[in-house]
């Protein structure tokens, strides 16, 4: 088992999350502000900043990945001035040590693998949620894929995805903070693409959350405990954390590396709501199971707000 790990690309932080010594694959963050934008407003100031984290990564034994993952906001193709930059940018980053390149956008993926020798890892932001879906994406030219989020408790489908696969490999996204299903997600990352508020979006998501915290048991965070489910799946895991605090961060990477989280089980995806929420993890351990059976018909079972109001607690 080993981990893909983001982190805010800050060359004394990456250097705290190695002496972890944990089972860390590749570790990522942003690239460069004004070219292609990412799943999160968190961008590096230039090349050697860039050059300075593969260089500690790889003499660790890590790969480094950037995302730039933005849903949108790529030129029409006949707009030769735009994509030179963007192939000069991609072998740009290329010399500066970067081994993959998180991407959603198919077009953008081609683009990678044409003009590159890195690797593509296919974004959870193209919701990929089929084996056919998958099949696409890989023909596209992605190496590694990462789900969407919503089918992480969908057995099923994460097998037959992994079945079809010839040689592209699965990564999963074990601590996402979105809502099971968030109406707003998709958008949400539309707007990135554009913009780096993202106030709104948050206020929206938080507020359901906190008017409805039973929602905390639904969404798609994978406790450490769990990840023993998914070794027929995958034995590669993606933990969020270009935003997070480092000793935040740390602590997370540990927890999943040991497969133990003793604390509250909010705290794995959302310190701001652990702070407010606490939710024992080592009183959920039937929670793995009734969301792998889980119709998503909240209204019709009540389990999770059963479960909730059973175990909260002031932090």
């Amino acid at each position: 088992m080993d981990f893909s790990v983001g982190f805010n690309g800050i060359v004394s932080d990456l250097y705290k999350i190695i002496e972890l010594n944990a089972p860390i694959e590749s570790v990522y963050s942003g690239g460069i502000a004004g070219y292609i934008a990412g799943g999160r407003p968190q961008y590096l100031g230039n090349f050697e900043e860039i050059s300075k984290c593969t260089k500690v990564a790889h003499a660790n034994g890590l790969k480094y990945e950037v995302a730039l993952n933005a849903p949108c906001g790529l030129e029409n193709k006949n707009n030769r001035n735009y994509w030179i930059k963007i192939h000069n940018y991609l072998i740009e980053l290329e010399r500066c040590g970067v081994d993959r390149i998180i991407a959603s956008h198919p077009f953008f993926i081609e683009e990678v693998k044409k003009y590159t020798n890195m690797q593509c890892v296919a974004s959870t932001i193209c919701e990929i949620n089929s084996a056919r879906m998958a099949q696409y994406y890989e023909e596209i030219g992605a190496d590694i894929i990462i789900p969407s989020m919503n089918i992480n408790f969908d057995m099923k489908v994460l097998k037959k995805i992994k079945k079809i696969l010839k040689k592209a490999k699965l990564r999963i996204m074990v601590n996402e903070h979105c809502l099971g299903d968030c109406p707003w997600r998709r958008f949400h990352h539309n707007h990135y693409s554009h913009h780096n508020e993202e106030i709104d979006y948050h206020f929206h998501c938080k507020k359901k959350f906190l008017t409805t915290p039973f929602l905390l048991l639904t969404n798609n965070c994978i406790r450490p405990e769990d990840l023993k489910h998914y070794t027929e799946i995958t034995n590669n895991f993606k933990i969020v954390g270009r935003l997070v605090d480092i000793e935040i961060l740390c602590k997370r990477i540990q927890g999943y590396a040991e497969c133990k989280w003793n604390d509250n089980y909010v705290e794995l995806f959302d310190n701001g709501l652990a702070k407010k929420i606490m939710l024992p993890n080592d009183r959920l351990e039937s929670l793995f199971q009734m969301k792998v059976n889980c119709d998503k018909v909240c209204g019709d079972c009540g389990y999770c707000k059963r479960l909730y109001d059973e175990i909260k607690s002031e932090p």
